[in-house]
């Protein structure tokens, strides 16, 4: 039917919802919602039939090549994982294993769907179950190794602008998750149970497998370095393999080698291994911005534990490249990197000055962290130069200090106020017009607050001679005893 091109495209629209039809009597149609992924005949209902197979088929086809999909398909099914390979006990046949299931993932460029991805990961969960070893002892080394294979085959395929439909970015983000958490219980899981000395090589072989997946990872690198740190927290809290693994990273750096995560692998080396955090005062570039939250975990990580001046000398790096993350995200990753950042100038002690550069560096994200910080230096008039110059809302205004302003700088908050003021009676609406009088009130408390008892009075009587032919305007004044 595809290949006829029998198929016609009814409906294809913003939500997911993708809709075909089919020649015959009565005329057979199939929907395809890609957000659940769910898809629906109008003749067999949701059990699977030829006709939704066909739609899923004329979908791939648009970005992808039909035939080389059924070549790797029909390939596929001949490659399935042998037991046998796993009995071996050796990390070489392990990794022959989960190279061979791995290979089987969707490698179909920047639009591919969650729903592909989702369907690898289905098999490949149930390509390991089968592979598993007998041997309950070997079981959660296995899972390890099937955990961070499966996480790179995930992060390697995933699109490189992001999934078009919010439902499908929701859903890679939760398979991450659940991938990470699934090699987290196997860590707990080794990290507390009798180490068998058959499985020295597979403990060796991990050192080497982890650092070159996070080296090598392109997508998802915060993840992967908190995967790392991890790994050599809670299994490897040897000295001996501590001090070998930060050998292995100093000469890198050393022969000139400068992946993205090198730079923090070697200073959560240095500090699991108690010595000094090097190169942490080296500014950031912009191959770095993808793993700026994890300079932040290390800061975080190096205040904590009474590091202050290592990650006083991080945090300043960061500082070039503040702007252009907030640039390159989402808000919501703004206003969390922007309270991380308010934390970490307190944490650490810098000067006023640069604490407010880098506040003000974070832009609108940082709105409620800046302008505590300007009140908690009694910089009253910088807090509300800030607002002017950012036009703020009332809202965002009462939020960020304005009671606090009305009790300490009353003249600047009735300044501020009169702006928004002016906005409302603009709009011409009775209900601006309320708003304007309860923003009136506030600022009539202020100047009673500041002693300018008469400055308010002539102020009131400027805006009702300026207004006077706004009559539902007088009135809401009359109303709020503003006239009196």
């Amino acid at each position: 039917m595809v290949r006829n091109d029998w198929l016609r495209l009814l409906q294809s629209d913003q939500t997911g919802i993708v809709r075909f039809a089919f020649p015959g009597y009565p005329q057979p149609e199939a929907e395809i919602r890609l957000y659940n992924p769910r898809a629906v005949c109008s003749v067999h209902g949701d059990k699977g039939c030829e006709h939704t197979t066909a739609a899923y088929f004329a979908l791939y086809q648009r970005f992808a090549s039909l035939s080389e999909w059924l070549a790797e398909w029909r390939q596929s099914a001949t490659q399935t994982a042998a037991p046998s390979r796993t009995a071996e006990k050796t990390p070489e046949a392990w990794r022959e294993v989960f190279d061979q299931l791995t290979g089987t993932f969707p490698s179909i460029g920047d639009n591919v769907p969650f729903h592909m991805i989702s369907s690898a990961v289905t098999l490949y969960r149930q390509q390991v179950r089968e592979a598993e070893p007998l041997e309950q002892e070997w079981k959660p080394l296995f899972r390890l190794y099937s955990g961070l294979f499966g996480l790179r085959a995930v992060t390697a395929g995933a699109p490189a602008g992001g999934f078009s439909i919010g439902y499908d970015r929701w859903q890679y983000g939760r398979l991450l998750d659940q991938l990470t958490d699934g090699i987290r219980d196997e860590l707990k899981l080794l990290s507390t149970s009798r180490r068998l000395f058959a499985a020295d090589p597979f403990y060796h072989d991990l050192e080497e497998l982890i650092r070159t997946l996070t080296l090598s990872a392109e997508n998802a690198q915060g993840r992967w370095l908190s995967v790392y740190r991890e790994m050599w927290e809670s299994l490897f809290s040897g000295s001996d393999a501590r001090q070998r693994e930060l050998g292995t990273l100093r000469r890198m750096n050393e022969e000139g080698e400068k992946p993205p995560a090198l730079r923090l692998m070697t200073a959560y080396l240095e500090v699991l291994s108690g010595v000094p955090a090097t190169g942490l005062d080296a500014p950031l570039s912009e191959n770095d911005l993808p793993l700026f939250p994890s300079y932040l975990d290390m800061a975080s990580s190096l205040a904590e534990n009474g590091h202050a001046d290592e990650a006083r000398n991080l945090l300043m790096s960061l500082v070039p490249q503040i702007g252009n993350y907030m640039e390159s995200v989402s808000f919501l990753d703004q206003r969390t990197a922007a309270g991380r950042l308010a934390d970490l100038c307190r944490e650490t002690d810098v000067p006023d000055e640069t604490a407010a550069d880098i506040l003000f560096r974070c832009g609108s994200a940082a709105e409620a962290e800046y302008a505590e910080f300007l009140l908690s230096r009694d910089h009253y008039r910088e807090w509300a130069a800030y607002h002017h110059l950012n036009r703020s809302s009332l809202e965002r205004i009462e939020r960020t200090g304005l009671k606090t302003m009305i009790d300490e700088a009353p003249m600047e908050a009735i300044f501020l106020m009169n702006v928004h003021v002016e906005e409302q009676i603009a709009q011409k609406s009775r209900q601006n017009y309320r708003e304007a009088v309860r923003i009136l009130k506030k600022m009539k408390r202020a100047a009673k607050k500041a002693g300018r008892a008469e400055w308010w009075s002539g102020y009131v009587g400027a805006l009702r001679r300026r207004h006077q032919r706004l009559r539902a305007l007088m009135e809401e004044l009359e109303k709020g005893g503003l006239l009196s």
